[in-house]
């Protein structure tokens, strides 16, 4: 039996309130995080990636300079090719989303990418978007022509969970992630999102927006009780509303969920986290116009990706 089938109509009343207080609270706390978030990201954030962007490309560039000029063996020729393709792959991913400093030139990243894969971008991104999404389907049973971006990200996250655990459900949520990527910016998605928005709260009953008296008599509980589901039902939408509106305006994973009282603190990491990481950057491209060192690094990188393959064939 679930919740509902064991409360009276009084007890539910109660529970829809109560629950309905809650949500209530939570929608105002993602309208009052907004500007302390949304000036962290502009004026720190942002900053940051840009700079990190902008140093991946510099380091694409030092290693194709690295696999011509320098006296690498094929070994390292070949590992120096990857990381030129898996950076180059990373950028474009940004390109695509309109989101690519203005000193990185797409173009280039894409012959680069060919030169060191052997392969072209935009079909290897089609064919792997397509094999995700062909795998995606079997797994979750759904119809061969299923049309994925009918779909929420919530709502495939939904099916995937009902039907599986841990790394499994982890290995559909990257194919996921891969078969329902946007092949438009997040402004034009975060509008698109917007315009939706407008019109669900056009269509909607006037009625919703009436207050109930928590005074009310046991036998117009039934009415009370469904204008309170209806109410909930609608916070919980302007919630996720707001959640995925979030999620778009600060480019986030759009499987992810995210707490309006954890959001700061997690962004504050994030920045701390991309500070080191650019650091860890500026010194590698230091070292590269010294052959020695970048031999040096090349080696340890060598080994570092080595151990982590036998640790994940061990897991």
């Amino acid at each position: 039996m679930d919740e509902k089938s064991l409360e009276n109509p009084r007890q539910l009343f109660e529970r829809l309130q109560a629950r309905l207080e809650t949500e209530r609270a939570r929608l105002g706390q993602w309208q009052a995080v907004e500007a302390d978030y949304q000036r962290k990201y502009t004026q720190e954030l942002r900053p940051l990636e840009e700079k990190l962007h902008l140093l991946r490309h510099k380091l694409v560039l030092c290693f194709d300079h690295a696999h011509k000029q320098m006296g690498l063996s094929k070994a390292e020729r070949e590992f120096v090719s990857e990381l030129v393709t898996e950076f180059s792959e990373e950028l474009l991913l940004l390109a695509a989303k309109g989101e690519l400093p203005a000193g990185c030139d797409a173009a280039r990243l894409k012959a680069l990418y060919k030169k060191h894969s052997g392969s072209d971008y935009d079909a290897d991104v089609a064919e792997d978007i397509e094999n995700a999404r062909a795998a995606l389907i079997e797994a979750l049973g759904l119809d061969a022509d299923a049309d994925l971006g009918t779909f929420t990200p919530t709502q495939l996250l939904q099916l995937i969970v009902d039907q599986y655990e841990d790394e499994d459900a982890e290995e559909l949520l990257e194919q996921a992630r891969l078969a329902t990527r946007k092949s438009e910016p997040n402004p034009v998605a975060w509008q698109a999102l917007q315009d939706a928005e407008r019109a669900r709260l056009a269509a909607r009953a006037p009625a919703l927006q009436a207050g109930v008296d928590t005074a009310v008599a046991d036998d117009r509980l039934p009415e009370a009780n469904a204008m309170l589901q209806a109410q909930l039902d609608e916070v919980l939408s302007q919630s996720s509303y707001a959640e995925e509106g979030f999620k778009l305006r600060y480019d986030l994973d759009p499987f992810a969920s995210f707490d309006p009282e954890t959001v700061i603190e997690e962004l504050d990491a994030d920045i701390v986290d991309i500070q080191e990481y650019i650091r860890e950057l500026e010194h590698e491209v230091m070292q590269f116009s010294d052959e020695s060192l970048l031999k040096a690094w090349l080696k340890a990188m060598r080994r570092e990706v080595a151990a982590i393959e036998r640790r994940e064939g061990r897991s």
